[in-house]
């Protein structure tokens, strides 16, 4: 009897769980279903199934999908439109096809349906062939040709970052990936990742000989900032460098280009900033939904568009002027019954002012107001119209609903420089630092598990954290783990393993000071290595101590006092098995260790060593 309940229960909630998907399926955003908001086995159901042959069935030929389609809950209508218009372009805007793919893929991982696979690789081909051969992708393929923006390398929503993170999922076989592509297809993946991040770095903006960051669209002709819409003026572009940086800083071992122009784009920003204030949404006196600038101590906003200055300002912009020359395009307006008309080009050079240099604009893009296409604006708030040279009053700033329907103004930048920028520096400078060693981070990005009484905390590649104090697992910010004051924990570190040196990268969660107070059974003082205290400009601080004289294998304690703290530890270790103990004998005084370059070097009887015991005398001196 208790086995038949068991049975009856298991089909009733199985009968609910298909309910509850089948109401998530219609009350879901089809990005959300394609990134995997479903149950797991729900990829494998017919109710899924049915979707992936509509994508199959409204694949352009040339291999993607049209974007914001939801074809999750098409209608007939629109699944006869879309069959009937296969020919048209593909997109890859607004994550148009790459989400697509993803959906497949997880339908094909549970079903191991052949036609989804196939469907899968015919749109990885048209990635393939949409690549331009500097690098980096267009909104559509086939191009639109005639001079489109819509032909230019687009950074706007994130439209390369999706595609080279998808690019690079598929090319490490893992996850709903594994098995998809063949070799020589990830070998293609790989080949077409690292023409687009090198195209990133030919991209970055030449400010007067200083790097600065994007814009939302480039010209691969010659990589220079570009229109988009008409009120996506040349610029650089707070909002899609902050999201292109955010992505760069996921490259494990970036070169050291990138590096450099990881660190560049991230100083220029914050030299650009526009301090003390904040972006708030409102109902203005009219009774509209509206936006301002509000202030507040300790935020800072950055312009979606920042006017570029100098010779290069000049050189862009006057290459701006004369495309809109070229095409020809005038715009019309009627007011009082009389109808003013002109050029683009005159819109735009008549109201670019040069002495505006790195401060936002703004442009107004309506089709009511086809007369300021390309106008460049400099307020964001309200502000009277001027009488132009025709006659005709002309906005001097954005209106409400513009301010409304689109983000000119954003803290973007902020996190990426507070808490990002200096995570990711302090990663790098650890790699850059290791010489022969290896690095290991423990982490909340490598953390796996805890044990079931809480107080051993698993890490990747076989390191382990405990405490004998029962201190649970806690996450802090920017994949830091807490670490609390007063308490002895030990880093297991595993065998065949010694560590040269160890890094502490971090900040102080209280508003009082914290250190490391000990740390392989040295202790150290207040003053020694702090972290200071907690205050709303959060301050990370590295602390990086040089074990190689005396290298810690088994297990390293350390403590934390006065306050927890916030920390990645970044351990520097080498084989015990390396060769050292044979080369190094530390009761002679003439044998000594140090850190010559970022590389642990021992000098004995006249000679250089590395780590690995390699006689490297002759190079260093070459």
């Amino acid at each position: 009897m208790n086995l038949l309940r068991k049975l009856m229960f298991a089909v009733a909630l199985a009968f609910v769980c298909a309910w509850v998907n089948a109401a998530e399926l219609s009350s879901l955003a089809w990005s959300k279903i394609c990134s995997g908001e479903m149950d797991p086995e729900w990829y494998g159901s017919a109710e899924a199934q049915a979707v992936a042959d509509i994508l199959i069935e409204t694949q352009k030929t040339s291999g993607g999908w049209k974007k914001n389609v939801k074809f999750h809950i098409i209608s007939a209508s629109e699944l006869a439109d879309l069959k009937a218009s296969r020919g048209e372009q593909s997109c890859l805007d607004n994550a148009a096809t790459t989400q697509e793919m993803r959906f497949l893929a997880k339908v094909w991982q549970k079903t191991k349906v052949e036609k989804y696979r196939e469907s899968f690789l015919k749109a990885l081909n048209m990635i393939f062939e949409a690549e331009k051969d500097c690098g980096g992708w267009s909104q559509y393929w086939p191009l639109s040709g005639k001079g489109s923006y819509q032909d230019y390398i687009t950074f706007n929503d994130n439209l390369v970052i999706n595609v080279l993170k998808l690019l690079r999922e598929i090319n490490g076989d893992k996850s709903d990936f594994a098995g998809i592509a063949d070799d020589a297809a990830k070998a293609h993946c790989q080949a077409a990742f690292d023409r687009g991040i090198d195209m990133i770095i030919k991209c970055q903006i030449d400010d007067n000989g200083k790097k600065a960051a994007w814009c939302a669209q480039h010209d691969p002709a010659d990589m220079l900032p570009a229109v988009g819409r008409p009120h996506e003026l040349p610029s650089v572009s707070g909002f899609e460098s902050a999201s292109l940086l955010s992505f760069l800083m996921t490259i494990p071992e970036p070169s050291k280009e990138l590096q450099e122009a990881i660190t560049t784009a991230v100083a220029w920003l914050d030299e650009h900033k526009i301090e003390g204030k904040a972006i708030e949404d409102y109902i203005n006196a009219a009774g509209e939904e509206d936006r301002r600038v509000v202030d507040k101590p300790g935020s800072a906003i950055w312009g979606r568009f920042i006017q570029l200055g100098g010779e290069k300002g000049k050189e862009v912009y006057e290459k701006f002027f004369k495309m809109l020359g070229e095409r020809g395009k005038s715009r019309s307006h009627t007011y009082q019954g009389k109808t003013y008309t002109y050029t683009e080009e005159e819109i735009a050079r008549s109201s670019y002012r040069p002495e505006k240099e790195y401060q936002p604009i703004f442009a107004i893009y309506k089709d009511e107001y086809a007369h300021l296409f390309y106008r460049f604006l400099y307020n964001y708030e309200d502000t009277d119209p001027v009488v132009d040279e025709k006659g005709l009053p002309v906005a001097t700033s954005l209106m409400a609903t513009n301010r409304a329907s689109y983000q000119y103004l954003g803290d973007w930048c902020q996190n990426l420089i507070k808490v990002e920028y200096p995570a990711w520096k302090q990663k790098v400078d650890a790699m850059n630092e290791a010489g022969d060693a290896t690095m290991h981070e423990l982490s909340d990005a490598t953390y796996i598990s805890s044990s079931e009484d809480k107080s051993t905390y698993m890490f990747g590649d076989n390191f382990s954290v405990s405490n004998q104090k029962g201190k649970g697992y806690g996450k802090g910010k920017s994949n830091t783990v807490k670490y609390s004051a007063g308490v002895e924990y030990t880093i297991q570190i595993p065998e065949g393993k010694k560590v040269v040196k160890i890094s502490f990268n971090g900040y102080d969660n209280y508003d009082v000071d914290a250190y490391l107070s000990e740390l392989a059974g040295v202790k150290y003082g207040e003053t020694d290595y702090v972290f200071p205290a907690k205050t709303d400009d959060m301050k990370y601080v590295t602390h990086t101590i040089d074990l190689s004289a005396k290298p810690v294998s088994e297990s390293l304690p350390f403590k934390i006092g006065s306050k927890q703290c916030c920390l990645i530890i970044t351990l520097y270790c080498v084989d015990a098995q390396s060769g050292i103990d044979n080369i190094v004998d530390e009761s002679k005084p003439k044998t000594v260790k140090r850190v010559e370059n970022g590389q642990i070097v021992i000098i004995k009887d006249g000679r250089k060593y590395n780590i690995a015991g390699q006689d490297i005398t002759d190079f260093h001196t070459r």
